[in-house]
Parts: C-alpha cells; sequence; structure tokens
C-alpha cells in the first residue's frame, strides 16, 4: 500500500466499506474539491461545517497541545473518511487536517450528511466502528511511545502509525508512511538526532527504507518481531 490513488472503491477504510448505494447517496449530497499540498482542510476549533472523504491523496491530522506546538496524531489515505465525528457530535474541531499532497476529498455539509445517517443507519455503523479501531490504536501508540529500549520503541510506533493509515493493513504489505522526521519524533516523544539514530538502525536491520517525508516499512514481519523485543528474521524469510 502506498501513496498513491486507489479510486472511489479503495479496498481500505470506511468508504471502500460502503455499498455502491451507500456511496451514491453520498456522493449526492456532496461535491468534490481539490486540496494542494500543505492547504488545510479543517482548522481546530472551527466549526463542523461538514465531513470528508479522501478519494485521492493524504490528509495529515494534527492538534495544538496546551504548550502551543502542533502535535501530528494520524494521516488517512485513500477510501478513509475524515472529519466525520464533529458533525454528528455538534462540537468544534478538535484537530486540524491538512493535505500531504494533492488530494481530492468528497465534501459533504454537515445538514445533509446526517440526513444520509438517518436514512441510512449502517453508514454510521461503519463509521462508530472505525472510530473504535481507531480510538484502539490511538491508545496503543502512546502506550508503545513509552518503552526504553528505542528501535524496539520506534518500531511499535511505526506498527501502529501502519495500523492507522489503514483499518484492513495487514503484515504481508509493504507501506508508506508519508511523515517527516519531526512528526515521527512527535509520535515517538523522542528528539530529531534520538529518532535519526533509531531509523539508522532500523534501516540496518533492513526492516525500513526513508526518502523525503517518507518511511517505507519494507519487512512487515520483521518490524513486528523487533517491535515485540526478538530479533528480525533474516531477509529472505
Amino acid at each position: 500500500m502506498t501513496g498513491s490513488a486507489t479510486g472511489d472503491r479503495g479496498g481500505f477504510g470506511t468508504w471502500g466499506r460502503l455499498t455502491p448505494a451507500e456511496q451514491s447517496a453520498l456522493r449526492s449530497a456532496g461535491q468534490v474539491k481539490v486540496w494542494r499540498p500543505g492547504q488545510i482542510l479543517a482548522l481546530q476549533g472551527s466549526p463542523p461545517t461538514s465531513m470528508f472523504v479522501v478519494l485521492q491523496g493524504w490528509v495529515k491530522i494534527s492538534a495544538t497541545n496546551y504548550r502551543g506546538e502542533d502535535a501530528p496524531l494520524a494521516a488517512r489515505g485513500p477510501a478513509e473518511i475524515v472529519g466525520e465525528l464533529a458533525p454528528i457530535s455538534g462540537l468544534p474541531r478538535s484537530a486540524t487536517m491538512s493535505a500531504i499532497d494533492e488530494v481530492r476529498t468528497l465534501v459533504v455539509p454537515r445538514e445533509k450528511f446526517l440526513a444520509v445517517l438517518r436514512d441510512r443507519p449502517r453508514i454510521a455503523e461503519e463509521i462508530f466502528r472505525t472510530a473504535a479501531i481507531r480510538l484502539q490504536q490511538s491508545d496503543r501508540l502512546r502506550l508503545e511511545a513509552g518503552g526504553p529500549d528505542f528501535p524496539q520503541r520506534l518500531a511499535a510506533v511505526l506498527l501502529e502509525l501502519a495500523l492507522q493509515h489503514a483499518v484492513d493493513w495487514t503484515d504481508g504489505q509493504q507501506v508508506d508512511l508519508r511523515f517527516n522526521q519531526g512528526e515521527l519524533a512527535g509520535f515517538a516523544r523522542v528528539s530529531r538526532s534520538t529518532l535519526i539514530r533509531g531509523l539508522e538502525e532500523l534501516r540496518r536491520l533492513g526492516v525500513v527504507r526513508t526518502a523525503r517525508q517518507r518511511v517505507t516499512i519494507t519487512r512487515p514481519r520483521a518490524l513486528r518481531e523487533l517491535a515485540a523485543g526478538r530479533p528480525p528474521p533474516p531477509a529472505d524469510v
């Protein structure tokens, strides 16, 4: 799995699990919009006027903490529904959503979105299922970020981020994480220099490959073993 477009019927995420009729109902309620890299889809604290279906590209979810620091929370790719809980609750947005690369979304206004949910309650069931899984993954990410051995801790954090990229991700696939070093350091709760040393160790073990604003998990099963505190198997296993 990479950041390339998968089309409107992507195999991952909430959107991909909806039926054609359910997708059509949401399409009829909204309109498609394209966002440039770095453009803000919605700001933390803003009114929940709409929800978004990511049809192409990647969206970063971040929030400002009490110290005024911008903390990354997740990245969502094609076939993910984002910004959907605030319109349901009616509360201001708890995070900022911004385009990592060129992003194409279906934007559904709040009132139309709620009307679709009333008419098609199975959409709400899928949204709440995804929200519950994301909450579990977020809790797990915070737990894994506190381990004593940093390469092991970093491996666990990368695995949890891979699961955030796609609810249906399996450890037999390579996955690209679209984060820069500062954002990854924020997830792992370490300095950037410590993160760089950890990535060097994971590269030496052959379990990740790095590029500008991207970390590719090349051997997911080996990374999982490392995250569990066990030595990774040889590269040909």
